[in-house]
């Protein structure tokens, strides 16, 4: 029959008070902005706008790091609303990148980093599923960009090569589903810096024991589409979407978010000499 139930029983203690029901964690857009906003206090770290949604609403953007270096990374998060896993194990991911740890001061010397955590602010607070306003899958629209929230992340990256003359070495895309599972490029294809994420994966299964990445790659890149064909694509990112798991357990989320970010910190740093 699956993995679905056939019938739910829930128990209830009713009082006067609103009750919420909710498949996940409530991070609403409000939430987010109250993240982003606690990281800026940090001096490497700002939140701006990196444009509106199709309603309107501001699309937030942490800017993390060296601002201005030539060496870039852009990490997405939450262009279908209801995939909140994917955006826990972004936070903890960036959080990560945002610390006091030696190593994490060391990256932000040498590194911008740039994050958009709701690329789907009106999805969300209008109870969509996995559209914008305009009815769009915004992963579906990283071609033909119909879609301001789309044509947003675009526009930065191509401005922020052009400013600092530099390059985005890696691009990320956090998303949920049933189980753990990365989309990947196939090694194939050479981007800025090849085998980072072959080596960056492996890196993360050594440290998580017993982890055994679920890791798809595909060697098909047109048409861009979605974000990681067109990180590659059109920047020579090495890029990946990272699905987790709706299940998956919330310590495990934060530990893998740390372990990742600084995986990624230490190898990233290792190749730039």
């Amino acid at each position: 029959m699956g993995s679905l139930p056939m019938s739910v029983t829930l128990n209830l203690n009713l009082t006067p008070k609103p009750l919420w029901i909710a498949g996940q964690e409530l991070e609403t857009s409000s939430r987010v902005s109250e993240w982003a906003t606690s990281l800026s206090g940090k001096k490497d770290i700002t939140y701006s706008s990196i444009g509106a949604s199709k309603e309107g609403k501001n699309m937030g953007l942490l800017s993390i790091g060296k601002v201005d270096s030539k060496n870039m990374i852009m990490i997405i998060s939450r262009q279908h609303p209801p995939e909140v896993t994917g955006y826990l194990a972004m936070k903890a991911f960036v959080e990560t990148l945002a610390s006091d740890s030696k190593l994490a001061k060391k990256f932000r010397k040498n590194f911008g980093v740039f994050v958009v955590p709701l690329m789907n602010p009106d999805g969300f607070d209008n109870g969509h599923w996995r559209h914008n306003l305009g009815g769009v899958d915004l992963n579906r629209d990283w071609e033909n960009f119909n879609q301001p929230e789309t044509s947003a992340v675009r526009d930065f990256m191509v401005a922020k090569e052009k400013e600092t003359k530099g390059k985005f070495y890696f691009g990320i895309d956090f998303h949920s589903t049933w189980d753990d599972i990365y989309y990947t490029i196939d090694a194939e294809h050479k981007g800025n810096m090849p085998g980072l994420v072959p080596d960056w994966l492996d890196a993360v299964k050594l440290d998580l024991s017993g982890y055994d990445p679920n890791i798809k790659p595909s060697a098909t890149l047109l048409p861009t589409a979605v974000s990681k064909n067109y990180f590659y694509v059109a920047h020579g990112a090495e890029a990946l979407v990272f699905e987790i798991g709706d299940n998956t357990p919330r310590d495990f989320i934060k530990e893998k978010g740390e372990v990742s970010a600084n995986k990624l910190m230490e190898l990233m740093l290792a190749r730039l000499k």
